[in-house]
């Protein structure tokens, strides 16, 4: 008979070790042989005290060098545990006990090579006591033989070795020296000791076997040592005398052959008859497998000396299945631990025929949670969800991942061993820190990334077979790394626990739902012997019996994976509910999965295969519909009507409810129980009642389905939807809930700031909270954890149990209970309390610890009950307590918003946030029941009463304002603070009718407050319109002007300020000045080159006013500031900087040219501004009367003002500016006070000529100018001569020429010279350019650039266009010379002063020719008075030259040339003057 299961404490396998090493001075060439070699096995030592504990001792195989050693209390799991790490392998034993002054532990182990250890730990168990004190010993210095050691037993002081000879040696280690006399000593017989001794060898008397065990017993106050040897003898002695007190020859079994014995276990003495049950455990030498335990009666009898014998009786029990792994007794029972579970016998009982109590082992729930109990377990899942999505085959994915992961991460399920060593075989390798921070949703998406990776396809088939191979390795490396090691009985408490390779357990007894369950399968009995004492008539228990057999067989047809699809529909986030679920499974009873259904999975295993299965499923549902046919009509005889049924049924459906217990004080039994015990446990209970409820759920919906079929009435069928399914539904959520809190881990914290984080700390007498709020998220720490815990901590309960440190079996049902019955009812059980409630104050719970998720489901199931229940309206209406619920609701989603969704998601959680806010808000009783959540919920106490409902109102969607704030949610708050407007407008808050608040706040005050939200909530949501209208809304002028400022500010932050403001879209009524007044505020105090630039925004902002001038003025500013500014810039952004400038000023230029001239001038810079003292001084200008009597503008008009004129002359040197920055000349502005020379210069020598003219034509005038442009021309005239172009190039300031060497240099090269006699025609084109310009301004610049070349280069030849520009204008004057400048003339003398000799000559016989030969029509003109000018003094000179070089003698026969043609001509040209002078007079006369 099934009696009781195990309970795995959660968290177990999660301990943090301390390591330390333990150092030797001993070494042996092999390390095996001399002691019993390293294997898995585990011991438990007791420790009493006021808190009483067990100290536990681990080993494993495959860490032959390490021992665990951790305590074992109420309070386990503990945080730390104690790895110490050996130089040797160790042998399978350790020793552990307090020291009598309980300041610390003493430690005795063994390795394999034969050294002991006596080690002292501290009390914390966290490091050595003293180094110095740590005992090594060699264990093969006391061992004549070497015989190996077989077993080893320890008592404090002492250190018992039993070897393979039949000896017992005792050590005195940790009490005696090794050197002082008795520190080793041999248990023997008396007989022979002082005859061996005097033969000089030691008698043992006759030969006994090998020592199978030892054990160190204390039994009526005498330690006494029992040794069981391999050939059945057992003998005792006393430890303390050394004496023998018995040798006695076991019987051995005769029913297993070739029997030995292999160990031995003594229990707990009883007081009334001083016998000791004695256990020896027979193996087959014959039969591998064949083992059998023989319970004997150890008599124990006093006087003089202890006096010991074992009783005749004898009673066995054979382990027909499953190996033994330990044994206990106590002084009644033995329980034996297999392989396959835990059984439990009476030792003393007189019946034959007594059935044992077994306990089930947690590997047959980890089996059915991983759907690996059979072959086709996991098949019916898939078959199960396929027909179910049989419209939607990609929801089937999710929904069968989510089934998966949600057992895999079940408490008891979940073993972080296990787990990372199934993720090697996917070789995913953590380190430990990197394994421990993971949450919940961390190995979710790992192991997710597993399955799909090796599923490779996502679809359904290759997903699910994915999760299947998962599973089963998961489920394999459970059983291998988590296997049995040894049982701890506690004989006070009755307390039953398992020490498992790396977790521990206990057990509990079975809830009278699973004993009934579990006893279905055999003949009922008494209902009474269950719990179920409902009827008092016979046929109603047999009416419930065959009820319970139909309910099971439709359990049985659906398999497992039924309850697995609706509770994972009924917590999960799919897209199909609950409701959805229950009406599919009932037409998979009816009609089964389908053809197609299981056609993609059945595919992969073979055509055959996937015949056989359909086969074997179409078998399976006819035998099932016709059982249940013929079940149901049999049933309905029997009761005569299906009244009576479902009268059985309803009562049957009572003791389904959690029962309702009254808990004083929060139930301190409850919070005595360790929590991850009672978690565990409490979710093993609530699945088995939960899929009892479901189970009836099914039967009564089949029934529905089939009631033509088996004569149920129309009354009958309405019954059962109206009455049944609501109960049934209703038992079924309040378990699913307790099931939903004990098996969903809780949630990460969020990410808070530091102030949250500072009031996490606790700083007060309470228990701190920080150690398991750091747990949350972690898979071992559920939400029924953090309930208790909270709870625990809010009131402050200390844990204790009078009769020991472990739990009892039905100890832990009955705090189940009460913890089923806190969940649901609350502390006081009352009937009155409801559901409702309390699921308002678990969700304000929750919702305080940040289990946002939790909080939603748990609401949404009770919404979903009040919905259905007859009298919702009334209590919509009367109790408040729904309001709490949208409340509560509300803030969830709220705060589930920040927990990484987006777009719609986020949108949708917001808008069910908002619409919870106002119904709760609108509800009857909504201000009283939203008082109390002041403490909890962060509501704060408002003043109000309820009797002014628009009072209460406006404060709480006030709070509902900044909580939505508080998340960064405008939609939402902006909602809420137009709602609260529209309260202030329904309140008169200069009347006296309600209770005013502390503040005494106005209603433009507030209005203020609230407008100025509406304000910022809408500019967060980039409703510019909105917010301005907000803005405009306002009644109070001080927060309206802040927000003004605040929108310019985000205006020009996003770029919007010219589209919205300089654009006109808003109208700017009243508003302007301060537009206005804050951009211009924004300007000053930004820099300079950002962008959008607050200048150009005010430029667009005036232009659009048509205030031309400010405009003008904006930009002349901003032109400033680049001038100031740009000198701490980059010089690389110079030139940008420039054309800012340029822009700029060409836009206050355009912007007053709008304005009447008589008004076209701008303030200079304003107060304050750095450049306005050094350019624009403040002093007044005189005027005269005239000037003031053109118009009144004058009157106004300062002299310090700039006008379009200055404005001209700014431009144009910031123009040039530009241009030189281009060419990476360095040019500083100094203002424009006087005419910048040296920049003329500059531009010139940069060959920026169109700007140096530009520059010269707007600040010199008349004589200033021609001297200008002379200067200029000269400079372009000289850049043309090949000797002064070369040295340009290094030295552009000096404008004298080369010398002869440097030219020599220059030419030397025919590439540089063929560049150079490019540029040089570049020059002498801009030369002819520009002159042919600008010689109409100035006539004399050809004969400036020609007397500049003929300086420079006397040799030079001078261009044929310069030469035209003399003759050209003497053309018409008939071969005259004379004339305004360029003439003949000038030339001629250019010629003659630079010893341009022949080419002066040759000038002047040209125009004395033409003169000669003058037409006849213009002989009339050369005959006029003063009609003909020669420059006769210049011919003069150059006669006179001549002469002067032929005398010197250089070049005679040139210059005798020259003077002879100059003679010819001027001979002629006097006659023909002769002749025309007497032509004149005559005709004068």
């Amino acid at each position: 008979m099934v009696a009781g299961m195990e309970v795995p404490v959660i968290g177990s396998d999660s301990i943090k070790w301390i390591d330390l090493t333990i150092p030797s001075s001993i070494f042996h060439l092999g390390d095996g042989g001399f002691a019993p070699l390293t294997v898995d096995s585990a011991s438990a030592t007791y420790i009493d005290g006021d808190d009483p504990f067990y100290l536990i001792c681990r080993f494993h195989m495959g860490q032959p060098n390490v021992l665990e050693i951790f305590k074992l209390s109420q309070e386990f799991p503990h945080n730390t545990g104690l790895r110490l790490s050996f130089a040797h392998p160790l042998s399978p034993f350790a020793f552990v006990s307090a020291h009598p002054t309980k300041s610390h532990y003493l430690l005795y182990t063994v390795t394999v090579s034969g050294i002991a250890y006596f080690i002292k730990l501290s009390k914390d168990l966290t490091s050595f006591c003293s180094m110095d004190e740590l005992v090594e010993l060699d264990l093969r210095a006391y061992s004549n033989s070497n015989e190996p050691i077989t077993c080893i037993a320890a008592n404090p002081g002492c250190l018992l070795l039993g070897r393979n000879d039949g000896s017992v040696t005792c050590f005195q280690l940790g009490s005696l020296h090794q050197t002082a006399p008795g520190f080793v000593s041999e248990l023997r017989d008396d007989s022979g000791v002082s005859l061996g001794r005097f033969w000089g060898f030691m008698s043992r008397g006759r030969v006994v076997g090998a020592v199978e065990d030892l054990i160190i017993k204390e039994i009526l106050g005498k330690r006494v040592v029992f040794v069981l040897h391999h050939d059945g003898i057992l003998r005792a002695w006393d430890l303390l005398s050394r004496n023998r007190i018995l040798s006695h020859a076991m019987v051995v079994p005769t029913s297993l052959e070739g029997a030995t014995p292999t160990r031995l276990w003594l229990g707990d003495s009883n007081n009334d008859s001083n016998i000791v049950p004695l256990a020896i455990l027979y193996k087959s030498t014959l039969e591998v497998g064949m083992e059998m335990i023989y319970v004997y009666s150890l008599c124990c009898c006093t006087g003089d000396r202890i006096i010991l014998s074992v009783d005749s009786s004898v009673k066995n029990f054979p382990l027909d299945e499953g190996g033994c792994i330990d044994v206990k007794l106590t002084s009644d029972r033995i329980w034996i631990l297999k392989d396959n579970g835990l059984a439990s016998h009476h030792l003393f009982n007189s019946s034959t025929m007594e059935e044992a109590h077994c306990y089930a082992l947690h590997e047959e729930f980890i089996a059915d949670q991983l759907l690996q109990s059979s072959e086709h377990a996991s098949d019916d899942l898939i078959s199960i969800t396929s027909s179910i999505f049989s419209s939607g085959k990609d929801q089937i994915v999710p929904f069968v991942s989510s089934i998966f992961f949600r057992r895999l991460l079940h408490p008891g399920v979940y073993h972080n061993i296990v787990l990372r060593s199934t993720f090697l075989d996917y070789s995913k390798h953590w380190t430990d820190n990197e394994f421990q921070s993971l949450t919940v949703d961390g190995l979710k998406k790992e192991i997710l990334s597993i399955v799909e990776h090796e599923s490779m396809v996502e679809s359904p088939i290759p997903i699910f077979q994915g999760w299947k191979n998962f599973c089963c390795r998961y489920f394999q490396y459970w059983c291998k790394k988590n296997a049995p090691s040894a049982l701890i009985i506690q004989s006070t408490s009755g307390a039953v626990g398992l020490i498992r390779k790396h977790s521990v357990s206990f057990f509990r007894s079975l809830e009278s739902t699973e004993l009934l369950i579990d006893g279905l399968s055999e003949d009922l009995g008494n209902l009474g012997s269950f719990g179920l004492d409902l009827f008092d008539d016979n046929s109603d228990r047999m009416i419930l019996f065959e009820v319970l057999r139909c309910v099971m067989n439709i359990s049985q047809q659906l398999g497992k994976a039924a309850s697995f699809v609706f509770y994972e529909s009924f917590v999960g986030r799919q897209s199909i509910s609950s409701e959805e679920i229950i009406p599919r499974l009932v037409k998979i009873l009816g009609t089964g999965y389908g053809p197609s259904t299981r056609a993609g999975y059945l595919s992969g295993l073979g055509s055959d295969v996937a015949l056989e299965r359909e086969q074997i499923d179409h078998i399976n549902l006819r035998k099932f519909s016709v059982d249940m046919l013929l079940s149901l009509h049999d049933l309905c005889k029997k009761a005569a009507s299906w009244k009576k049924i479902l009268d059985v049924l309803e009562s049957y459906l009572q003791y389904l409810v959690p029962k309702k217990i009254s808990q004083n004080s929060d139930a301190e039994t409850l919070f005595c129980l360790n929590k991850s015990i009672l978690v565990h446990a409490s979710c093993q209970i609530a699945k088995v009642m939960f899929e009892s409820a479901l189970d009836i759920l099914l039967f009564v919906s089949y029934l529905m389905s089939i009631g033509a079929q088996i004569n149920m009435v129309h009354d009958d069928i309405n019954r059962i939807q109206v009455d049944l399914v609501p109960m049934i539904e209703e038992i079924i959520s309040e378990w699913l809930i307790i099931l939903f809190f004990c098996t969903t881990p809780s949630e990460s914290p969020a990410n808070e700031d530091f102030s949250s984080q500072l009031s996490l700390l606790q700083i007060d007498n309470k228990i701190n909270k920080r150690s398991w709020r750091e747990k949350l998220g972690k898979c071992d720490f559920t939400l029924a954890s953090l309930l208790l815990l909270n709870n625990q901590s809010s009131y402050g309960y200390a844990r204790h149990l009078s009769l020991g440190c472990l739990l009892n079996p039905h100890e832990i049902i009955t705090s189940v209970q009460k913890f089923a019955s806190w969940i649901v009812w609350g502390n006081t059980g009352e009937v009155s309390s409801s559901f409702l409630r309390r699921s308002t104050e678990i969700a304000t719970t929750l919702l305080r610890n940040g289990q946002y998720d939790a909080v939603e489901y748990l609401l949404a199931i009770a919404e979903a009950n009040v919905r259905n229940e007859r009298n919702f309206r009334s209590v919509q209406d009367t109790s408040g307590d729904l309001c709490l619920l949208q409340h509560l609701l509300g803030c969830c989603l709220v705060a589930q918003t920040q927990r990484g969704l987006h777009g719609i998601l986020k949108g949708r959680k917001v808008g069910e946030a908002v619409s919870n806010f106002f119904r709760a808000a609108s509800g009857e009783g909504a201000a009283q029941a939203l008082q109390s959540l002041s403490d909890e919920a962060g509501l704060s106490y408002l003043g109000f009463n309820g009797h002014v409902s628009a009072a209460w109102t406006l404060h709480y969607y006030q709070w509902v304002m900044q909580l939505f704030e508080q998340y960064n949610i405008s939609d939402g708050a902006c909602q809420f603070a137009l709602a609260a407007l529209e309260q202030v407008d329904e309140l008169d808050l200069g009347s006296d009718g309600f209770e005013r608040d502390s503040s005494n706040e106005s209603t433009t005050i507030i209005k203020g407050r609230l407008w100025a939200n509406v304000f910022k909530f809408t500019l967060d949501l980039n409703l510019l319109n909105d917010a301005y209208c907000a803005i405009i809304s306002n009644p109070d002028e001080e927060s309206k002007y802040i927000c003004l400022r605040r929108f310019i500010i985000v205006l020009y932050e996003c770029g919007a300020i010219k589209q919205i403001l300089c654009n006109g879209q808003l109208p700017l009524i009243g508003l302007a000045d301060k537009v206005e007044r804050e951009l211009a505020w924004k300007a000053e105090r930004t820099d300079i080159l950002a962008k959008p630039n607050p200048y150009k925004l005010l430029y667009a902002f005036e232009i659009h006013r048509h205030n031309w001038r400010k405009a003008a003025s904006y930009m002349y500013l901003y032109s400033a500031r680049l001038r100031t500014d740009a000198v701490l810039k980059d010089q690389q952004h110079m030139s940008i900087t420039l054309q800012e400038r340029l822009n700029a000023l060409s836009a206050a230029i355009n912007a007053l040219h709008l304005v009447h001239p008589a008004y076209a001038w701008i303030d200079p810079l304003p107060e304050g501004y750095p450049l306005r003292n050094d350019q624009y001084p403040r002093k007044k200008a005189k005027t005269t009367v005239k000037e003031q009597s053109v118009n009144d503008v004058p009157t106004q008009r300062q002299h310090f003002c700039i006008d379009i004129k200055k404005l001209e002359y700014e431009i144009v040197l910031t123009s040039a500016e530009y241009l030189l920055s281009l060419a990476n000349v360095k040019w500083t502005y100094s203002g424009i006070n006087k005419a910048p020379s040296d920049l003329v210069e500059l531009l010139v020598l940069t060959n920026l000529y169109d700007m140096a003219f530009s520059v010269i034509l707007k600040f010199w005038k008349d004589s200033e100018l021609k001297r200008e442009l002379e200067k200029i021309f000269s400079t372009i005239a000289l850049k043309c001569c090949p000797s002064t172009f070369s040295s340009s190039r290094t030295r552009p300031h000096s404008l004298l020429l080369t010398s002869s060497k440097d030219e020599v240099v220059v030419h030397s090269s025919p590439d540089m010279e063929l560049a150079n006699e490019q540029k040089a025609n570049c020059h002498w084109e801009t030369l002819e350019h520009y002159l042919e310009k600008y010689k109409y301004i100035h006539p004399r610049l050809p004969v400036v650039v020609a007397e500049t070349l003929l300086r420079t280069d006397p040799h030079i030849e001078l261009p044929l266009w310069l030469v035209k520009m003399f003759k050209e204008n003497q053309r018409e004057s008939s071969g005259r010379m004379a004339g305004p400048d360029p003439s003949p003339a000038s030339l001629f003398r250019l010629y003659v002063d630079y010893g341009r000799y022949t080419e002066a000559t040759n000038l002047f016989l040209e125009y004395v020719e033409v003169f000669a030969s003058t037409r006849p029509v213009d002989i009339i003109n050369r005959k006029r008075a003063s009609a003909v000018w020669f420059p006769y003094n210049t011919v003069e000179r150059l006669w006179c030259q001549l002469e002067g070089l032929i005398s010197s003698g250089h070049m005679v026969d040139q210059c005798d040339k020259l003077k002879r043609l100059l003679y010819d001509s001027l001979l002629n040209h006097l006659k023909q003057l002769k002749v025309d002078s007497d032509d004149a007079v005559s005709s004068a006369s």
